[in-house]
């Protein structure tokens, strides 16, 4: 058995050894010194030079390119600098995608993959862990603050104005996907996610004013807000829609659980309801609907509680209630 090229041992790495489209993208992105260094971390550059018996200085040029296009990581530790490559398959598509020089055709690569590999791994995946890596946050002013006490990882708002630093990139899923025509730089990093994306240079930095408007428009346009599952927040909240979202996508065709729902659901005024069917139109997930003219009703287990159901009701007659406890978002 002839021995694997390092594509197929970053595929592995991805725990997905039997593609046949992520081994073309490593080799769209990377010489094959680069794609040699990618599966010989974790390290240093001198314990890559040590290892690959290359200079130290061809090592460190390489780490940097590969740094900007997504494939390398660096965190300082004792006065050194370790490199790691992606963790996972998430991380990887979206490091990747937001890579400065990328091209149609890589896009293309990345589309095809999606399409066609990735529903199965993330079958697998959906399995693998207790929770979901991602949760959504309910649009702010649809809640009804008199009845629920609002977190700060409930409140998008909360998380922008209490952040050291904001940066925005391009929404990854929108980049590859291309399947509507929702606003693309609108995937806003913080605190280390945005040191990360200004330092490699795959975004912008933004005001809080300005990430405040990002917030605004993704709600114009029915965009969900999602953010890493976790009390303290994370490093990002990202403005998804249903058809080109790797984790929406397989929710609504397959009913994968890839992404929790908020702490919150609609509730509907049944005297104020005029069954305009607005909110139905609006709705991702199909989690609230409008039948013969009766109230707006909706299906608890499909519903994510996102709240862009509440902020177009015509009639305000749309709320969104706490139905979880605020020990639901996991430390």
């Amino acid at each position: 058995m002839s021995e694997k090229s390092p594509y197929e041992k970053f595929a592995e790495n991805m725990l997905h050894p039997d593609s046949k489209y992520i081994p073309q993208i490593i080799q769209a992105m990377t010489s094959q010194e680069q794609a040699l260094l990618l599966v010989t971390l974790p390290g240093t550059a001198a314990e890559m030079a040590e290892k690959t018996g290359r200079a130290i200085e061809e090592i460190e040029a390489d780490l940097a390119a590969m740094f900007r296009k997504g494939l390398a990581f660096k965190k300082e530790k004792a006065g050194k600098v370790l490199w790691r490559a992606p963790a996972h398959l998430v991380q990887f598509h979206d490091a990747t995608l937001v890579w400065p020089e990328a091209t149609e055709e890589f896009y293309g690569l990345w589309r095809t993959y999606m399409e066609k590999e990735w529903p199965t791994l993330a079958q697998g995946l959906s399995t693998l862990t207790p929770r979901a890596f991602t949760r959504v946050i309910p649009v702010n002013q649809t809640i009804d603050t008199g009845k629920a006490q609002v977190l700060a990882p409930d409140s998008v708002r909360e998380l922008i104005n209490g952040a050291r630093r904001i940066a925005v990139t391009p929404c990854t899923c929108r980049l590859s996907m291309g399947k509507c025509d929702a606003p693309v730089e609108v995937c806003l990093q913080i605190n280390k996610g945005a040191d990360y994306t200004v330092e490699r240079g795959s975004g912008r930095e933004l005001t809080r004013k300005e990430a405040l408007a990002v917030l605004d428009q993704a709600q114009e346009a029915g965009l969900v807000h999602v953010t890493m599952n976790k009390a303290d927040a994370g490093h990002f909240i990202c403005n998804c829609c249903g058809c080109c979202c790797q984790a929406f996508s397989l929710l609504r065709s397959d009913g994968l659980k890839l992404c929790d729902p908020s702490r919150f659901q609609p509730r509907v005024d049944a005297d104020t309801c005029t069954a305009c069917g607005t909110c139905e139109e609006r709705c991702l997930f199909d989690a609230i609907a409008v039948d013969d003219g009766a109230t707006a009703a909706v299906d608890a287990e499909k519903c994510l509680g996102c709240g862009q159901c509440a902020t177009v009701c015509p009639e305000s007659a749309i709320v969104m209630e706490a139905v979880r406890e605020m020990d639901f978002i996991p430390l």
